[in-house]
Parts: C-alpha cells; sequence; structure tokens
C-alpha cells in the first residue's frame, strides 16, 4: 500500500464522521480518552514544578494541552454532548491539578514562616477584565512571588508582613492558604475525573454514538 493511498484513506476517515470505526471501538475510545487525561493531568504537575520556570516551558504547556484538548473534541466528532461529557473533567483536571499538586506538597512538608513584602506589581487580566496584584516577599534565604492571593492587594505596602507556606526544598511555589488539601483528596479527585473521561470516551466511540447506526437485523427464524 502506498503512501498516497494511506493519506487518501486517511482523509476519507476523518471527513465522514462515524467513518472510522476500530474493532473494539469502547476499548480504543476509553484508552484515548485516558490517554488526553494522563497528559493533561503530567502537564500540570510539571507545571506546578516549574512555577519559576523559562517562558518556553509556559509555551509548551500550552501547545501540549491545547492540542490535547483539540484531540479530545475530535474524537467527539458530531456530537456536542459527548463533548461536553469529556470536558467537564477535562477542565477540572486544568484547574484541580496544577493548585492541588501544589497544595498536597505543602500539606505534606510545608513549613510556615514569617514573610516581608519588598516589592508590589501590578498586571491587567482581560480575561476577568480588572488587574491582578503580584507581592515579591523574602523569607530567610529566599525570595518569591505571590500572585493571586489575598494577603497581596491594592491596600499591600513594602514593608507588610504575614505568614505564607513553603516547601523547604523550593520544588512548589509558596502559598498563604491555610487549609491545603492533602494527596488522598488530590488523587481521588484526579482519579475519578480520568475514570470519567474513560467513560465518557468510550460512549463516544459506540457505533450508534457516532452515526454508525445499529447493525441490520438478520431474517427471522420461524
Amino acid at each position: 500500500m502506498g503512501a498516497s493511498t494511506v493519506k487518501e484513506r486517511l482523509g476519507k476517515a476523518l471527513s465522514v464522521p462515524g467513518r472510522w470505526s476500530p474493532r473494539r471501538p469502547r476499548l480504543v475510545g476509553a484508552i484515548l480518552a485516558l490517554s488526553g487525561g494522563v497528559a493533561i493531568t503530567g502537564c500540570g504537575v510539571l507545571g506546578a514544578i516549574m512555577h519559576d520556570g523559562p517562558w518556553f516551558v509556559t509555551v509548551g504547556y500550552a501547545v501540549v494541552v491545547t492540542g490535547n484538548i483539540l484531540g479530545l473534541i475530535a474524537l467527539c466528532i458530531p456530537s456536542w454532548k459527548h463533548a461536553v461529557a469529556l470536558m467537564v473533567p477535562c477542565l477540572f483536571l486544568l484547574a484541580m491539578v496544577p493548585y492541588g499538586f501544589r497544595s498536597a506538597v505543602l500539606d505534606w512538608r510545608g513549613e510556615q514562616v514569617r514573610a516581608t513584602v519588598t516589592e508590589v506589581k501590578q498586571r491587567r487580566t482581560p480575561r476577568v477584565g480588572g488587574v491582578d496584584y503580584g507581592c515579591k516577599v523574602e523569607t530567610p534565604g529566599r525570595s518569591s512571588w505571590l500572585w493571586g492571593s489575598e494577603q497581596c492587594g491594592r491596600n499591600t505596602r513594602p514593608g507588610d508582613r504575614y505568614e505564607i507556606l513553603r516547601d523547604p526544598h523550593d520544588l512548589v511555589a509558596v502559598s498563604t492558604s491555610s487549609r491545603p488539601i492533602g494527596f488522598p483528596v488530590l488523587v481521588a479527585g484526579t482519579g475519578a475525573a480520568l475514570l470519567l473521561m474513560s467513560a465518557a470516551g468510550a460512549w463516544t466511540m459506540t457505533p450508534s454514538a457516532r452515526g454508525g447506526g445499529a447493525p441490520p437485523a438478520g431474517p427471522r427464524r420461524p
């Protein structure tokens, strides 16, 4: 089979909804959706670890996450119901994993220290149409930036002091939250979201969901 033949068949399969039908559609759908969810989870953990990384890390994170979301949406064509069923746990992972991993690490081995504000910056947030404030805080042996914290706002000035929670090994960013979530909550929430994505992926790949319909009934026996 030549390269042109393979390209032609692939183009036909992608252009006609429900044309591509594997032998075990539910298993394939569950694996594809689970793979996308695991990739997004891994990106969330990496994003929490690389909190002070260079700009290209952020760009790579955005590219991988966007590619996975587009792939999951393509898996759901032509049903928007299936897309919603996949996107809800997907968006949960996007929001939960970076925050949850940082919070779980701080809950496990974080230490509470007194921090002093040395600099205050502000940046516009087009999505919400407001201003976000960031504070550079000094703690014994290191300095860190806090963004989107209740402790850092319009009335914060250099010289202000408050308690923060930091990782002694600097794996994740500091936090001002007094009630971090633990690893059991993070693992349970992530596992439930991945399970829902697998179920939605299996449902998406069924022949009836992809427009293939049920197989024709055979002749009745007398």
